[in-house]
């Protein structure tokens, strides 16, 4: 059946469970669809994705060209005030600045994401998944969301920032409850659950932060307590930067893990591919993502008129920018709706491009390629035992709620 613009309902089962029929409608339109709900002109073709995500003067903030009683307009219509520690610390932040604020806290961060010494975590992130599948796969049958997916990257980010590991399973439910005010479908419970998040979040790094002054560590937290004590960021800068650290580093990796495991279960000739040759796991990492992309929308702002698709568009203007309608665009990609590791090259936009590019993409992809790898190395098999598992609803984060499975040992 032919899917209709105006019935775009991005909360509906239909679209969590698939949504790529409707990215291809939308990246059919001749034009930006307008979503109204979030006042927002959808991008869905890779060109106008990719160029927008580019674009210096595509913003994520608005406030370079509104004024505060504008924005304070725009806050109250978002129901995104009376959130003090919210507004304090998530809605201001690394990833929701522009400009020369953005790359003075990004190359505050930047170095300690370094390929080379991300790597230095291969053997702290290879012990810790090696301890988890030695329980999971004694017990031969789990789930691979909430066992084993959700038990490695927040574990991992802890240990880069400098939180103890007995703290890291908290770290994820705060970030979940502060990222799932995000979407388009908020209510008084989510805010207060967002709200309530933020200040424990806030009190728990307070305490570390404190500890760090006293003494420093060879952690990413210590680097940013340093930063603060020269002047280099403020102590709000400081406490949102390794919250956006710690929130970021959880749940879409969690999700990509989930979904690129079924890709595999739906693609099983690929997962064989990858038993029999485990050079392709970068290749694999990257198909991944891109098949799957696991945040597939973010938003920028016009700063200036802009033309796409041959309309112009005035100052102010919001644009939704769909990476994982874009990471199927066939324009771009070789039977896009296909699952193949071996596709090279593969420049998805999963990541983002331009300022705004994940800081912690290494990481993410190190995580990935243990985890596939090891699960490889200990299982002779792993089938899955769910049938039609159930994605999360949403237009901001795509993954899977569970994944049952079984295995078999080597």
């Amino acid at each position: 059946m032919q899917f209709m613009l105006q019935d775009f309902d991005p909360l509906s089962a239909a679209f969590a469970q698939d949504p790529y029929p409707i990215y291809a409608s939308l990246r059919n339109n001749p034009t930006p669809f307008y979503f109204s709900n979030i006042d927002a002109h959808l991008l869905s073709r890779f060109d106008d994705v990719d160029q927008a995500a580019r674009n210096p003067r595509m913003l994520r903030s608005n406030e370079t060209f509104t004024d505060e009683a504008t924005r304070r307009k725009q806050q109250q219509e978002r129901n995104w005030h009376d959130m003090p520690n919210h507004e304090r610390f998530v809605q201001f932040s690394m990833l929701e600045t522009d400009g020369e604020v953005h790359r003075r806290l990004r190359m505050l961060l930047l170095r300690s994401f370094s390929k080379t010494l991300i790597a230095k975590q291969r053997d702290m992130i290879q012990i810790h998944v090696d301890h988890l599948l030695d329980e999971l796969l004694e017990q031969g049958e789990f789930d691979f969301v909430e066992d084993f997916a959700a038990k490695v990257p927040g574990h991992v980010i802890g240990q880069v920032l400098g939180v103890p590991a007995e703290d890291c399973p908290q770290l994820r439910t705060w970030s979940e409850e502060i990222v799932q005010f995000f979407d388009v479908d908020r209510t008084p419970e989510d805010k207060l659950l967002a709200e309530t998040a933020a200040t424990q979040f806030y009190e728990f790094l307070s305490g570390l932060i404190a500890e760090r002054r006293k003494t420093p560590r060879d952690d990413l937290l210590t680097v940013m307590v340093q930063a603060q004590a020269e002047g280099q960021m403020s102590e709000t800068e400081l406490v949102s930067s390794a919250l956006l650290v710690l929130a970021g580093g959880h749940g879409s990796t969690i999700d990509v893990l989930g979904t690129g495991m079924l890709a595999f279960f739906n693609f099983p000739g690929q997962l064989q591919l990858l038993r029999e040759d485990p050079g392709l796991i970068h290749s694999a990492v990257q198909e991944m993502f891109r098949y799957d992309s696991p945040l597939p929308f973010f938003h920028r702002y016009a700063s200036e008129e802009v033309t796409i698709c041959g309309q112009a568009y005035p100052i102010g203007t919001k644009f939704g920018l769909l990476y994982g309608a874009a990471n199927r665009d066939p324009a771009v990609y070789s039977d896009p709706d296909n699952f193949d590791i071996t596709r090279v090259p593969n420049r998805h936009l999963a990541f983002g491009r331009g300022a705004h590019l994940c800081l912690g993409n290494n990481l993410a992809r190190l995580d990935m390629e243990l985890v596939f790898l090891t699960l490889l190395r200990r299982t002779e098999t792993i089938e899955q035992i769910e049938v039609d598992p159930e994605f999360r609803r949403g237009i901001s984060a795509r993954g899977l709620k569970s994944l049952r499975v079984r295995t078999t040992a080597n």
